[in-house]
């Protein structure tokens, strides 16, 4: 029992963090939440956004309960075991109670900053930011308690991998659905609204505008912290199976402080978030913000190198053999922080409102549409090189840093592979506060919405849009944040699903080295990855292919919802003048059905790739060529998303940048918002969740590991083909369910 207190300590700060979260949302719910028309448009956009998490919900379970029926019959044929189907659940119930308690928050907040805005900007700003604290903070708290009941419960970091299977399954759902959601409502309003009929942003008289204010909750808010959220446990658990199998080989009778390092140092982060959180204020909204970014990183610089020394004292390295591993560990950490600012730097330059590339394509715009979406295209694209050179030197550095050495045979790679892990817990650090200040850009968007539907517009000046354009750069920084974080806790995966593997190869003789003898040769020697083997190429080529059919499938599903929410406001329009003479009230609840309708069907497809893909790979192949597949996927997906968000951000903010001109109206505002409408389901649908499926996709395979080693030790090839036809038909199943389920979305429609 004395070996799991630092586990222990850090559950325990978890809940402090989710008692201070709840005590923010009670904060939040008592300020002032206005009355009349602001309260009568605040219900619209909750009981949709409720509508549409309650059915996302409810599909979403669907998948939970036929995965776990899955992983039972495996656990009674004696390949998993039982902790497996329960971590599975409570991840995904982890996942989906912080996305509900964090959108249902949000949209409490959104009412009450507005009225806040009438009277107090700097008062809006705080309702803002606490109502958007709740989703980070929660994030943090509930990951790291569920994670470490869990591992005080199974004493082992490897059957814990099925909290983050069923976080990262949540997660995709969340994400690709919100995003379908908030593109097609967001496309449909913008293209009849403001182009055809030249209305104003969050115009009242668009049918599809409380579907586009909900979209910015379900898309912004719960989508992204579940990436987020998955990533932080990915991380934790990937970083103490690296942990145990380094400390099995090297120190054993320590292995309990490497493998509670990751939950003490991210109870840590929780703790310097919280006081981040409070120390956002001022009069200057994107001052204050960074005031609390600040404060954090430099709060965590202190707290790792402390807690670092307090775990790994002098006599413990001395006695390993190694005295500066601690401040290397530290040194790894605060590589990982540096890596979200330069994130953030390379993010601001190409996507920032008044930065060079956004002012070419604002200029690229008096050419036409076509002019305009081509000059983000091109910037997009350089804008993967620096994205990527960042992930590049996070890796080496910290290998070579936590490694102690270039020369990394013998135990000095193992360490490397663990301080990559490290360095990516640095960088998770930060999720917290900036979870918190992504959730604040729908906040402060559905508050200046809910300003010009309510008629307060002018009553509130330009407060709201100030603090709409900081939200909009959050968020632009959170989705580049997301996708660094994605890329390195995917390779942390990948070094977690190799040392798993190891381990359990050693226990049963599969591996005839003992742990004694162990080195990193060991593991470049067993490790089948030659790209002249055609089979691992295959593999490679798979997976750098997979993205591609991930994102078509996304972008597709966006497309065929804004179609009909195209034409359901064309009819409103058509069948109804009066609203667009303000003489009656459109249909919103048909445009958010709609929305509803199409998301929940369109984000099946897209989410079994990251299901059926990995485990068909593995059974047909083995364990090796799965990692090739992998590794393609992992970089090809990282690339295409960088370039995906990022283009998107630039036309956003090249027609942002036009209408602060005073242009709005003219042919070059015109091709400006074509451009945004082509970029919105880049930045929104599909780039966002290629992070989540290089995380599914590789966690996924992690779980399943004592599977494929089952395949290697007694499936010869006709094992292997009916198995392999098996997971073919039940994906067909899947596919023809799909097809009838969007069929009769559209009858009912």
């Amino acid at each position: 029992m004395i070996e799991m207190q630092p586990a222990l300590g850090a559950v325990i700060i978890g809940v402090i963090g989710l008692i201070f979260v709840l005590w923010l949302r009670k904060w939040v719910l008592d300020q002032d939440p206005g009355s009349g028309k602001m309260l009568e448009v605040y219900s619209w956009i909750k009981s949709g956004a409720r509508a549409f998490l309650k059915r996302e919900f409810t599909t979403i379970s669907y998948f939970i309960v036929a995965i776990v029926i899955g992983l039972c019959i495996l656990t009674i044929q004696g390949i998993l075991s039982w902790q497996i189907p329960v971590g599975f659940i409570v991840g995904s119930i982890s996942s989906l109670l912080m996305a509900w308690l964090g959108m249902e928050t949000a949209t409490d907040a959104n009412v009450r900053t507005a009225q806040a805005a009438r009277k107090s900007p700097d008062k809006a700003l705080i309702i803002a930011i606490r109502g958007g604290a709740v989703t980070g903070l929660s994030l943090m708290s509930i990951a790291i308690i569920g994670i470490g009941i869990l591992y005080l419960l199974f004493k082992d970091p490897a059957l814990v991998v099925g909290f983050g299977f069923g976080a990262s399954l949540a997660a995709l759902f969340a994400q690709l659905g919100g995003g379908i959601y908030t593109k097609s409502a967001d496309v449909g309003a913008d293209l009849v609204g403001k182009v055809e009929k030249g209305l104003e942003e969050d115009d009242p008289r668009n049918a599809a505008v409380i579907a586009d204010l909900v979209g910015d909750n379900v898309g912004d808010c719960a989508g992204r912290a579940s990436d987020l959220f998955e990533s932080f446990s990915d991380n934790i658990i990937t970083m103490m199976i690296v942990g145990a199998f380094l400390a099995s080989i090297m120190f054993p009778e320590y292995a309990v402080v490497i493998i509670d390092l990751a939950l003490v140092l991210q109870a840590m982060g929780l703790i310097a978030s919280i006081i981040g959180v409070l120390a956002v204020r001022g009069k200057e909204p994107i001052r204050a913000i960074y005031q609390g970014f600040f404060l954090t990183g430099i709060l965590l610089v202190v707290g790792f190198y402390i807690l670092l020394r307090l775990m790994l004292p002098s006599q413990i390295l001395i006695q390993i053999g190694d005295p500066g591993l601690a401040i290397r560990l530290w040194l790894a950490t605060v590589l990982g922080m540096i890596g979200s600012l330069l994130t953030a730097i390379i993010v601001w330059y190409y996507t920032g409102p008044n930065s060079k590339p956004v002012r070419d394509i604002s200029e690229l715009a008096k050419g036409g549409p076509a002019i305009d979406i081509l000059g983000g295209f091109s910037w997009g694209m350089e804008s993967i090189f620096p994205g990527a050179l960042v992930v590049a030197f996070i890796t080496v550095t910290a290998f070579y840093l936590v490694a102690g050495s270039f020369d990394f045979r013998g135990l000095a790679g193992i360490k490397g592979l663990f301080g990559v892990a490290v360095a990516t817990l640095g960088l998770q650090t930060m999720a917290g506060i900036i979870q918190t200040s992504d959730t604040f850009g729908p906040i402060v968007d559905n508050a200046d919405g809910i300003a010009t539907m309510s008629g307060i517009s002018e009553e509130v000046g330009t407060a709201l849009e100030k603090l709409d354009s900081v939200g909009n750069m959050t968020k632009a920084l959170t989705k580049a944040y997301g996708m660094v974080s994605a890329l390195l806790t995917s390779l942390s995966i990948l070094f977690a699903l190799i040392a798993d593997y190891m381990d359990k190869a050693i226990e049963l003789g599969i591996i005839t080295v003992s742990r004694e003898n162990f080195t990193f040769e060991t593991i470049l020697r067993i490790a089948n990855i030659h790209l002249l083997i055609p089979e691992l190429l295959a593999g490679l080529i798979l997976g750098i292919a997979m993205p591609y059919v991930f994102t078509a499938w996304a972008i597709r599903g966006a497309v065929r919802g804004a179609f009909e929410m195209v034409k359901e406001v064309r009819r409103q329009f058509k069948e109804n003048p009066g609203i667009l003479r303000g003489e009656a009230l459109p249909d919103y609840g048909k445009a958010v059905d709609i929305a509803t309708r199409y998301a929940l069907v369109e984000m099946i497809m897209p989410t079994t790739l990251g299901l059926f893909t990995p485990i068909l790979i593995g059974t047909i192949f083995n364990i090796w060529v799965l990692v090739a597949y992998l590794i393609g996927l992992k970089i090809s997906s990282a690339l295409l998303a960088m370039f995906q968000f990022n283009a998107g951000g630039q036309l956003d903010n090249a027609k942002k940048l036009i209408e602060i001109a005073g242009k709005k109206g003219t042919s070059e505002h015109a091709a400006a918002v074509v451009g945004d409408t082509f970029g919105d389901p880049l930045k929104d649908t599909s780039g966002p969740s290629l992070h989540i499926l290089i995380k599914l996709s590789n966690i996924f395979s992690i779980t399943m590991i004592p599977y494929f080693i089952w395949l290697e030790l007694h499936a010869d090839l006709v094992t292997r083909a009916i198995l392999s036809c098996i997971i073919i038909i039940i994906w067909i199943i899947v596919a023809y369910i799909t097809k009838y389920l969007k069929k009769k979305a559209q009858i009912v429609l």
